[in-house]
């Protein structure tokens, strides 16, 4: 089997798909069609895991060249934007099969998609294209697939796919879930951080957690001065520097939780689809999540009992302080591998399997 991903900027959610699929299906060919930077200038690591690279100048034309170069059996394409897989459906013409991944839907947003470029001039039309046009399509929770069916009209094979994390890339043993916490409780936060007013612009929520005599420890994706200058005022708000992929999972199980609550004042309704990558790294690192009204989220963490969904911060540390987290840690550490890429790469198999043998473009 040949794959082709398309993505504009080359995306972690790629790479996790790569090495689950190599896991399970070692003569699996992949390639990776792209524009903007490469994972490695990107996120600084991964892209030996893709055998084949091709840097999209002009989508149309690159696709192309990159098809009749590779000869995929499947094209998977991921947004944001959408853009990339209505190019791909033009030159394919329905002689492969295109899947399209949807990692945030751009009718739910109220911010742009900041990856360098310039927004797209018509997204509500490219998102419909993209969906309906496609011979599949796969989202991170099943959140987004109800949004997507209450707005558009999509192909019969559909795939809820979260963002699981990497076994491979998890500590291969935990602590003691049965240890008791020693004095305050400790959050940490790992990721993307803003000052756009968007989701990712945490600054009030970290300075709500912390005036609580909350420990919170933070480790930035990328680098993030404003929030530094945050957490020199606050002692009990503490940054640190960037970690590659491995160092950070060794650290995170040192914390009491793994915070996931976000600023929902412009994009609650995308919140409430997302099952964000973190969420299932701290799952994996043997922390509970603690997160806020976020639909997704909070279904997940109270479903299988390994977190909390907070509706206030008001008195967070009694309410920390009131969660069973030992019966949590014993549930996460349970279920922890269920929640990975390997665990699961064989539902995104069996839809490849499916739409290759359909021989159309939708069904």
């Amino acid at each position: 089997m040949r794959i082709l991903f398309l993505q504009r900027q080359p995306c972690i959610r790629a790479l996790k798909y790569a090495v689950g699929l190599k896991t399970l299906l070692p003569t699996v060919r992949l390639g990776f069609a792209y524009q903007g930077r490469t994972l490695s200038e990107w996120y600084g690591t991964g892209d030996s895991e893709f055998e084949r690279w091709w840097r999209l100048d002009d989508p149309i034309s690159g696709i192309g060249h990159a098809i009749s170069e590779f000869a995929p059996d499947v094209i998977h394409s991921h947004n944001l934007p959408d853009s990339l897989t209505v190019a791909a459906l033009k030159v394919v013409d329905s002689q492969i099969p295109v899947i399209h991944d949807v990692h945030d839907l751009q009718s739910l947003r109220r911010t742009p998609y900041e990856d360098g470029f310039p927004e797209p001039a018509n997204p509500l039309g490219l998102e419909k294209q993209a969906i309906e046009g496609s011979a599949a399509v796969v989202a991170v929770s099943d959140d987004l697939l109800g949004e997507i069916q209450r707005r558009h009209i999509p192909p019969a094979r559909t795939l809820a796919f979260p963002n699981y994390a990497l076994r491979r890339d998890l500590p291969t043993s935990l602590q003691d879930p049965e240890r008791r916490r020693n004095g305050r409780p400790t959050l940490v936060y790992q990721g993307t951080l803003a000052t756009n007013g968007g989701h990712y612009d945490l600054r009030d929520l970290f300075k709500a957690i912390v005036a609580q005599d909350v420990r919170l420890d933070v480790y930035p994706a990328r680098p993030a001065g404003q929030y530094r200058e945050l957490g020199d005022a606050r002692p009990s708000l503490r940054m640190h520097e960037t970690l590659d992929p491995s160092s950070l999972m060794r650290r995170l199980p040192r914390y009491d939780f793994g915070w996931a609550g976000f600023n929902d004042a412009l994009n609650a309704a995308h919140l409430n689809t997302a099952l964000p990558n973190k969420v299932f790294e701290y799952l994996g690192c043997g922390l509970p999540v603690v997160t806020l009204r976020h639909q997704a989220i909070k279904r997940l963490v109270e479903d299988e009992g390994v977190g909390a969904a907070l509706t206030t911060l008001d008195d967070l540390q009694g309410q920390l302080a009131g969660l069973d987290i030992v019966a949590m840690r014993r549930r996460v550490a349970a279920a922890r591998v269920r929640f990975t890429v390997e665990a699961n790469i064989g539902r995104l198999v069996e839809l490849y399997e499916s739409v290759i043998g359909s021989g159309s473009r939708r069904g």
